[in-house]
């Protein structure tokens, strides 16, 4: 594994019809049955449950908060793909 770790997230975030974000994030905090959590550059790999909230982008130059009833999150080397309302 190369230990250099990205400074950015590629986020692609998507419903059954319609694409909410898809670009280069500094972060992405969402909320599971266990509470809320925050994924950065480096996060481990995973694939989880989102539940009732917000999930909130950040980038650069703002922020980015979508609301969904339930969802899917999958985190794999930098790179998010949130599933929202499935």
């Amino acid at each position: 594994m190369d230990d250099k770790i990205e400074q950015f997230l590629e986020v692609r975030f998507i419903s059954p019809f319609e694409t909410f974000f898809e670009g280069i994030a500094t972060s992405v905090s969402a909320q599971d049955i266990n509470g809320p959590f925050d994924i950065l550059p480096g996060h481990n790999n995973f694939v989880g449950i989102l539940t009732n909230g917000d999930v909130k982008i950040k980038f650069e130059n703002g922020e980015r908060s979508i609301g969904i009833s339930k969802g899917l999150i999958n985190v794999n080397k930098n790179k998010i793909e949130v599933f929202a309302n499935v």
